[in-house]
C-alpha cells in the first residue's frame, strides 16, 4: 500500500513538473523594470490590473515587476551579472555609454514593425541613435526652469494678486513680468527677498537654493554656464578631437555669479551641500523663495509639503550674456528614456513594447492605451498631485490630440503662471553635454561645494583643476 501511495505521488509530481516545464517554454517572462516601488501602493495596484489584462490579452507574456531606479553606482554590477531587468528607466546623459558597452540593444525593427519611429519626437530619437539604429523609446522629456514659491514673493512685497482672482499675479496690469528674466535681475531678487524677509518677519529665507551634490549641482550649474555663452565640452573640427571647456571665461562667470549670491549677497541656503530632495524642502516649508527645477518635477513641494499648488509658478531660465554682451537664453532639455537590455530576447523586447503600448506609453491611440493614459492622470489627481502639461515624447498628431484632450480635462495648476516656461522651452532648447554628463557634474559638485564653503576661493584655479581631471580621466577616451 505504501509502494501504491508513492508510485502515484511521484506520478503526480512527474505531471506537475511537465505542466510547468510546458507553460515555462510557451511564455516568455518579461521583466519590467519601471514598475512602481511597493510604498506607491496606487500606482502599485494600476500596475497590477494592467498586468492582469494585459496578460489575459496576451497569454503568451508574462509580465513580471522588477523594480530598478537607475544608478550609476549599481547598473554596470546588473548588467554585467545578467540581471538587467529587460526594459528599464534611465536618463537621457546615459544611452551613448550603454551603447558603447554593449549594455542595451538596437531595437530599430520593432520600432519599424510597429510603426514608431517615425512618430517619435526628433530630438529624443536623436538621443537614443547611434550609427543610425535607435536603442530606445522615450517615456517624456523636461526643461529647467525657476520655481517660485509665490506666497514668498507676496510676503516680500514683489508680487500682490492685483485682479483679486484668489491667485497671486506674476505679471503686473500691462502684462510684464514681475519675475526675474535676467541673471543679473535673478541675483537681484534673490538678495531683496532675503533682506525684506529678514527685516519684515526676522525670517532667514533663502532667495535661492543652488544645488552642489549628488551630481544636481553639476547638472544646474551647465545651464548656467550656457547662458554665459560657451558649452563645457568643445569639439575641435580641426583635430576630429573632444575637449573638456570646464575653466572658459562663461564658466567663470556663471561660478563667480554662484560665489556673489552666496558671499556678497547672503541669498543662499546655509548649508552648503545640498541634493534635489533639498530644493522641495526649502520651497514647501517656505525656506526659500526659487529653484532651478525640472519640470517633470513640479508637484513635489505639493506631495510632500502640502504646499498650496496656487502658490506655485514656473517660469523660463533666465538670460545672461555672453562675453560681448549680447543676450544668451538656454534652457537644459532632458528626460527619461525607456532602454532595454542586450541580453533580452526579440520576443522579450517585443512584449515590453507591446506592454508600454498597453499602458499608454506608446504613440498608439487604440481604446486601451487612452484608457490606460486616463486611469494614470486619474491615479495622479487622487494622490493630490499637482498636474502641468507634459513635454510629449511622440509628435503623430491622433497621439498629441488625445493628449491635448487629457490635459484639458486634468491639468490642474493656474496656467498663466506656467505659459511662460512653455513657451520659451520651444526655442531654447539645449540638450545636456553630449559625453561622461554624470562624471562631469560630480566633478563640478565639488567645485560649487567648495566655492559655498570657502570664501578665499580662487575660482579660476578650481576650474583649471576640475578642466583637467575630466579631460584627463574621461573626456579623452572619446578620443582613443
Amino acid at each position: 500500500m505504501k509502494k501504491l501511495l508513492l508510485i502515484i505521488i511521484l506520478a503526480i509530481a512527474a505531471v506537475s513538473i511537465v505542466g510547468c516545464t510546458a507553460r515555462t517554454d510557451a511564455v516568455t517572462q518579461v521583466t519590467i523594470g519601471f514598475w512602481p516601488e511597493s510604498n506607491l501602493t496606487e500606482d502599485v495596484a494600476m500596475y497590477q490590473d494592467w498586468e492582469t489584462l494585459f496578460e489575459t490579452d496576451h497569454p503568451e507574456y508574462d509580465v513580471v515587476a522588477q523594480p530598478y531606479v537607475y544608478s550609476t553606482d549599481t547598473f554596470a554590477a546588473l548588467a554585467n551579472t545578467g540581471n538587467l531587468p529587460v526594459v528599464f528607466e534611465t536618463w537621457f546623459t546615459e544611452p551613448e555609454k550603454l551603447v558603447s558597452k554593449g549594455y542595451v540593444r538596437d531595437i530599430t525593427e520593432f520600432l519599424i514593425e510597429f510603426g514608431w519611429l517615425d512618430k517619435m519626437d526628433d530630438e529624443m530619437r536623436a538621443g537614443l541613435t547611434f550609427d543610425n539604429q535607435v536603442y530606445g523609446i522615450p517615456r517624456d522629456g523636461y526643461g529647467l526652469g525657476l520655481f517660485l514659491n509665490l506666497e514668498i514673493f507676496e510676503m516680500a512685497g514683489l508680487m500682490e494678486d492685483w485682479n483679486f482672482d484668489g491667485i497671486i499675479d506674476i505679471v503686473d496690469e500691462e502684462g510684464n513680468p514681475l519675475y526675474p528674466t535676467t541673471m543679473d535681475g535673478l541675483a537681484a531678487t534673490a538678495s531683496t527677498i532675503t533682506s525684506e524677509m529678514k527685516s519684515r518677519y526676522d525670517e532667514n529665507v533663502a532667495g535661492l537654493v543652488i544645488l552642489s551634490a549628488n551630481k544636481n549641482g553639476g547638472w544646474q550649474y551647465s545651464n548656467l554656464v550656457w547662458n554665459h555663452g560657451e558649452d563645457l565640452q568643445v569639439y575641435d573640427e580641426g583635430t576630429g578631437s573632444w575637449h573638456a571647456n570646464l575653466n572658459s571665461p562663461a564658466a567663470v562667470r556663471a561660478l563667480q555669479w554662484i560665489y556673489d549670491l552666496k558671499w556678497i549677497e547672503e541669498a543662499l541656503p546655509a548649508t552648503p551641500s545640498l541634493t534635489y530632495s533639498d530644493w522641495y524642502f526649502y520651497i514647501g516649508t517656505n525656506a526659500a523663495a526659487m529653484a532651478f527645477v525640472g519640470s517633470d518635477a513640479i508637484n513635489l513641494p505639493v506631495t510632500n509639503y502640502d504646499m498650496d499648488k496656487d502658490n506655485i509658478a514656473f517660469v523660463p531660465m533666465p538670460a545672461g550674456t555672453d562675453g560681448e554682451g549680447a543676450v544668451v537664453q538656454q534652457t537644459l532639455f532632458g528626460g527619461t528614456p525607456f532602454m532595454f537590455s542586450s541580453r533580452a530576447t526579440d520576443a522579450q523586447v517585443r512584449g515590453a513594447l507591446l506592454f508600454l503600448e498597453y499602458i499608454g506609453r506608446s504613440p498608439e491611440t487604440h481604446e486601451i492605451a487612452v484608457q490606460s493614459m486616463y486611469r494614470g492622470m486619474t491615479v495622479a489627481e487622487q494622490k493630490g498631485m499637482t498636474i502641468a502639461p507634459s513635454i510629449h515624447a511622440w509628435k503623430d498628431a491622433a497621439y498629441l490630440s488625445v493628449i491635448a484632450t487629457i490635459e484639458t480635462r486634468y491639468v490642474n495648476v493656474h496656467m498663466p503662471n506656467f505659459e511662460a516656461f512653455y513657451t520659451t522651452l520651444a526655442t531654447t532648447k539645449h540638450p545636456e553635454e553630449p559625453y561622461y554628463c554624470q562624471e562631469m557634474y560630480e566633478i563640478l559638485d565639488s567645485v560649487i561645494q567648495q566655492v559655498l564653503t570657502d570664501e578665499t576661493a580662487n575660482i579660476q584655479a578650481l576650474l583649471n583643476a576640475a578642466d583637467t581631471n575630466f579631460e584627463t580621466h574621461y573626456l579623452s577616451q572619446m578620443n582613443d
